[in-house]
């Protein structure tokens, strides 16, 4: 007969197998409380904690864990996840480092490492050698598979196109983005769907990690608040971050779900337990999760909108892709699996946080060098781009005595590594990293430059709006993918042709600043009531 201990040891693994966290946590630390030294339970707390966002004590109990164990490196993973939610990038870089060096083949540690260095060293290519021995491997090909896909945004090897591309995100949702048993997802019935009409405000969830300063505010906050005063809005929260952002939304949200540590099945089951006219998915490639979940469409309409809006989703269960004509012009819908809803006027608007600084008055050319920026995540700097970007500074050095400087500006450049890659590919040229604390700095520096120059294939996208709003013009060049075409919509939005923006027509020197200032009246990107407008019927 199994005793107390045995039956709360079995309880807990029950519970924790389910994803029923809280009531793991709570079994959990009962049982650490009976016996401190067990790392094994201290790693389980561990775990549970990060579920429930509860980030300090996951981090406290990993690194107890480990000191109980030193070999229990699936302690070291937990505490690396619990640190990158935490924002403590750096720390998590080194502990995934330390545990590499120690297990060089465990496809776990290699995973996550992948992982932080796209998202903090901004190294496509050497995630992708990371995970290239995963591909086929039993229980990790999905995850290798996929971070190997988006890669490939980012920095793709010579011959692969961006259809190819396009091509692998579609058979990779037809493959993986499927429920083998499909879950018992709570669907509006007739008698719901009568309660719905009679309702005369629709219920419209909203679903993402992002609820935070990130582009998901910055480009959706106004339209959305205007939408409030129409619609009831669920946020469907799936992340870990709060700030000044996250409390707006709570402000013009109706209910706010905390579904952070829900698998896939669980969030079908909540999303269709909310008796949803329509759902607006803000995670995209993000959250492979979520995307997971609304393979069961546990809503009645379902819409794509910005959040990991690189490419299709490559879902059939989506009912609209909001876009525009120059995101997506004329003949590129058949690389989206969702149908285009492309919005008269434009896919998204931009809500300027409070500290935005003021744009600068047209300067006036003078023999002085231009100071060019590039503001991307470095994982947007590209091989290609570095090696077109030695040969075009090169022939603007040979036209000009004055040859303009470069400054590459993102917290990200404080890492050696990013640095490095960049002065490899750069060799003689004037260099300048600029490592902002903050978004308010990030702005500042921006402000200062008489220039930007886009990145590709991935394009800007919340970075050149920022550009154009503090008065400073971007170069970009035109690509196919989602991805590959927000500055040149952005662009157009800010008052400019394509052919005032085009990185070939530009010589290296200050330009004239020309074109209304995107935060004016009358700017369709700070035209909140018309996209707003546009979204609504969409909604009902």
């Amino acid at each position: 007969m199994p005793t107390r201990l045995e039956e709360l040891h079995r309880q807990a693994e029950t519970d924790r197998k389910a994803g029923r966290w809280p009531q793991a946590l709570a079994a959990y630390a009962r049982l650490g409380a009976l016996n401190p030294a067990d790392a094994i339970v201290a790693h389980n707390l561990a775990l549970c904690h990060l579920a429930v966002g509860d980030l300090d004590k996951a981090v406290e109990q990993s690194r107890h864990a480990l000191t109980c164990e030193p070999r229990l490196w699936q302690a070291g993973v937990v505490q690396a996840k619990a640190l990158i939610a935490q924002g403590s990038r750096n720390d998590a870089l080194e502990c995934l480092q330390t545990l590499h060096r120690q297990y060089p083949k465990n496809p776990e540690i290699r995973l996550e490492l992948a992982r932080l260095r796209l998202n903090l060293l901004g190294d496509p290519v050497g995630a992708r050698q990371l995970v290239a021995a995963l591909i086929d491997a039993p229980g990790h090909a999905h995850d290798a598979r996929l971070l190997t896909l988006i890669t490939q945004l980012y920095d793709r090897d010579t011959g692969s196109a961006a259809r190819e591309v396009n091509r692998g995100f579609i058979e990779f949702a037809a493959r993986h983005l499927q429920f083998d048993t499909p879950p018992k997802a709570i669907k509006p019935g007739a008698a719901t769907r009568a309660h719905s009409r009679r309702r005369h405000r629709p219920r419209v969830g909203l679903l993402s990690p992002q609820f935070c300063a990130s582009p998901v505010y910055f480009f959706t906050f106004g339209a959305l608040k205007e939408l409030a005063g129409a619609v009831d809005l669920v946020c469907f929260d799936r992340g870990h971050k709060a700030d000044w952002a996250t409390d707006a939304f709570k402000k013009i949200a109706h209910d706010w779900i905390d579904v952070a540590q829900q698998n896939a099945a669980q969030l079908a089951a909540t999303l269709g337990r909310h008796d949803l006219d329509s759902l607006i998915d803000l995670g995209g490639w993000m959250d492979p999760v979520a995307l997971l979940a609304l393979s069961a469409k546990p809503a009645r309409k379902q819409y794509k909108w910005v959040g990991g809006q690189s490419v299709t989703t490559g879902l059939k269960t989506f009912d609209g892709f909001f876009t525009d004509r120059y995101q997506t012009p004329a003949g590129s819908d058949e690389l989206y699996s969702e149908p285009l809803i492309r919005l008269k006027a434009g896919y998204v608007t931009y809500t300027p946080p409070a500290y935005v600084p003021r744009a600068q008055p047209a300067r006036r050319r003078q023999v002085r060098a231009s100071r060019l920026g590039i503001i991307a995540n470095p994982a947007k700097v590209s091989r290609a781009f570095l090696a077109d970007l030695a040969k075009r500074h090169r022939r603007w050095s040979a036209d000009s005595r004055t040859p303009p400087s470069l400054s590459f500006i993102d917290y990200r450049y404080q890492h050696g590594p990013v640095r490095n890659r960049i002065e490899a590919a750069l060799p003689g040229i004037e260099l300048e990293f600029v490592t902002p604390a903050s978004h308010r700095e990030y702005l500042a520096a921006v402000s200062r430059l008489d220039a930007t120059l886009d990145t590709w294939p991935y394009s800007g996208g919340l970075t050149t709006i920022e550009a154009f709003a503090v008065g400073v013009p971007v170069f970009t060049r035109l690509g196919e993918l989602f991805c590959e075409r927000h500055t040149a919509a952005h662009c157009k939005y800010a008052g400019f042709s394509l052919n005032e923006c085009r990185i070939d027509r530009f010589d290296g020197q200050p330009p004239a600043r020309s074109g209304h200032s995107l935060l004016e009246a009358g700017s369709p990107r700070v035209d909140h009531q018309a996209l707003a407008a546009e979204l609504l019927p969409y909604l009902n």
